[in-house]
């Protein structure tokens, strides 16, 4: 017996159903006649009784879908039985030619189009959307100068009681074939379906990484045992929640582009109860649109650092990596590609190299990407490269020197099962850098006179405030080991670049001190666009301090353009070399210092200098030759 239920407004129409299951050899759980107004308390008890498909016709159909979750086979009319309808009409009219009106829902009908012309009649549609609609409709069908009506029990009743023609919609055999077939057809994939997510389930369950499936709003709709253990929450815990709301730190960002289309493939890392996982994500795509995503997550096998091994936190520099990727402050779309590259590299074993002027929050960086690191549970060692003599970087990073050959102390043993990050690696003398180069790659250590062997396992970073490309160039910086450190790169753009974080930050920070100072300083938008303008080489260090500073010394508690540009003339003066008595000169001019911070945005181009200044360029021109700035770019 099929769990299908067949509900039908008349007792005829039940009739043929019969005779069709009797042709079809079909038995069906339910078959009866109900009233409309008892049509959804007839579906709801059939459901509960394990009926899993409905078939029912016009009013009732979509009273049933709109109040209950289960499938519902329509039953509409065919074309073959409007046919046989409208002869009906013309033998009782008499007419061969009649104008006839249809008041019924437009679900009744498999297709009314070039009926009239097919069989011979005037076509009149009175579509319904109310049930209540029906007498005025059939009233304004005989205003129209129709001859008969053909519509449900409704329109029957109500020109049975004017006394005007009309015809039942019989629903025929051949309609109610069509909608059993269907019927069974959508129990078989229901079936199907049911077979398929048994065998995925047991998929999922022997799997040994962890599977997440989010749907196109990033809520989570599964999750397997692997991840139920990772977070120790049963899966009904988890279902129906965001991602970012279980997942702390996850990258949604990246995953709203496989979502959106466009990124077809998102790797990332991530922790759940320290526990580092690699992230591979795939959108599920049916039919042209992209309904969610499957993402994999692999365990990371963390570094295990042995019994008796040296701690690094024994050596100066050594500090616990408290940053995060939530601790970096910037959010333009390019950082968004910088953290979204960060993640990446975590879970490789290489070095990462991060290219970034000061205040471009590089440390942030490294000690994200340690935290998001299979060295996650090893030291952190901090060295400033520049800070130490060649000698100094020999004796701290290798151990050189007679008071370190009983005692192991170096930073790179120090940083054994963790992660080195050598700041202003630029700064390594080439001895140092061709020492450094074989420690990490080839694992060849200098000891008394020869290299040596030695198994230990460091994770470098190395940050620098200039291009490595251009130093190796220069003979100040090896080619083996650039090439080795820039496969990873990260390169962070300075602030200059992104005016709209300018602003934000420039508001960010007035706040901070108007806070902490108790005092009620704001800026006028003139002032913002100077501060949009200038270079800002400290970048967010620089941008910081000198809000600070203009919170402490404003006189008035709006801050006008004047103020910035002396203040930034007093704070940081722009100095060339004259080349003619070879003195250093500063421009204590707010116009040349602005002139001088838009020719280096722009690179030289004149003509957008004059375009941001509102001037032409020969008076831009003129003005470079007044100030004396002109010389270095040709002028």
């Amino acid at each position: 017996m099929k769990q299908i239920a067949i509900l039908l407004p008349r007792q005829t129409i039940l009739e043929y159903a019969q005779n069709v299951l009797d042709k079809e050899k079909t038995q069906v759980q339910f078959l009866k006649v109900v009233d409309n107004s008892n049509a959804v308390v007839e579906a709801k008890e059939v459901v509960e009784a394990g009926v899993r498909v409905i078939i029912a016709r016009g009013l009732q159909a979509t009273l049933i879908k709109e109040s209950l979750n289960i499938p519902v086979v329509e039953m509409p009319i065919t074309v073959r039985e409007i046919g046989f309808m409208i002869l009906k009409a013309k033998k009782m009219l008499k007419k061969d030619h009649p104008s006839i009106g249809i008041v019924a829902f437009e679900n009744m009908f498999e297709s009314l189009e070039e009926l009239d012309e097919l069989f011979g009649f005037d076509l009149h549609f009175y579509k319904l959307n109310e049930l209540e609609d029906t007498r005025n409709l059939v009233s304004q069908a005989i205003i129209d100068g129709v001859d008969l009506i053909i519509g449900g029990v409704k329109t029957n009743q109500i020109a049975f009681e004017i006394g005007f023609p009309s015809l039942f919609m019989e629903t025929g055999e051949e309609s109610i074939k069509k909608a059993l077939q269907l019927a069974v057809h959508m129990l078989d994939l229901a079936e199907q379906e049911k077979h398929n997510k048994a065998q995925i389930d047991t998929l999922l369950d022997t799997s040994f990484s962890g599977i997440i499936k989010i749907n196109a709003y990033q809520e989570i709709v599964a999750v397997n045992r692997v991840i139920e253990q990772l977070l120790g929450k049963p899966t009904s815990e988890v279902i129906g929640f965001s991602i970012d709301k279980v997942f702390d730190g996850i990258d949604t960002e990246s995953i709203n582009g496989i979502l959106s289309g466009r990124e077809e493939l998102y790797s990332t890392s991530f922790s759940i109860k320290n526990q580092l996982l690699m992230v591979v994500g795939a959108p599920i795509q049916y039919d042209g649109h992209y309904s969610g995503a499957i993402l994999t997550c692999h365990k990371v096998r963390m570094a295990v650092r042995e019994e008796g091994s040296e701690s690094g936190a024994k050596l100066a520099g050594s500090h616990l990596a408290v940053h995060n990727y939530h601790h970096i402050l910037r959010e333009s779309v390019e950082i968004k590609r910088c953290i979204k590259l960060a993640r990446a590299y975590g879970i490789s074993k290489n070095p990462v190299f991060i290219y970034g002027e000061t205040g471009t929050e590089k440390e942030i960086f490294a000690e994200a990407i340690h935290n998001n690191s299979p060295q996650k549970g090893g030291p952190f060692i901090h060295i400033n490269c520049s800070t130490l003599s060649p000698e100094e970087q020999k004796q701290v990073l290798f151990g050189f020197g007679e008071e370190n050959r009983k005692k192991p102390v170096s930073a790179l043993e120090a940083a054994a099962f963790g992660t080195i990050f050598l700041e202003e690696v630029d700064r390594l003398s080439l001895e140092c850098q061709y020492l450094l180069f074989k420690a990490i790659r080839d694992r060849l250590f200098w000891d008394r006179d020869s290299m040596v062997k030695r198994v230990l396992p460091v994770r470098l970073i190395a940050c620098a405030g200039k291009q490595l490309a251009v130093l190796v160039k220069q003979g100040k910086f090896r080619e083996d080991l650039y090439f080795y450190l820039s496969a990873l790169e990260i390169s962070l753009p300075p602030i200059r670049k992104e005016p709209e974080e300018i602003r934000r930050f420039t508001g960010i920070f007035l706040e901070k001190y108007n806070t902490a100072y108790s005092r009620y300083v704001e800026i006028s938008e003139a002032a913002l666009g100077v501060m949009e303008e200038y270079f800002w080489e400290g970048n967010l260090l620089q941008l910081e301090s000198f809000c600070e500073r203009l919170v402490l010394t404003a006189h008035r508690r709006k801050v006008e353009e004047g103020m910035v540009q002396n203040l930034l003339q007093e704070l940081y003066p722009v100095t060339r070399e004259d080349n003619g008595s070879g003195q250093i000169v500063k421009n204590q001019n707010p116009e040349a210092l602005r002139i001088e911070m838009l020719m280096e945005r722009f690179n030289g181009r004149r003509t957008e200098v004059a375009e941001a200044m509102k001037i032409s360029t020969t008076t831009l021109w003129r003005k470079m030759k007044r100030y004396g700035i002109g010389d270095s770019y040709d002028v």
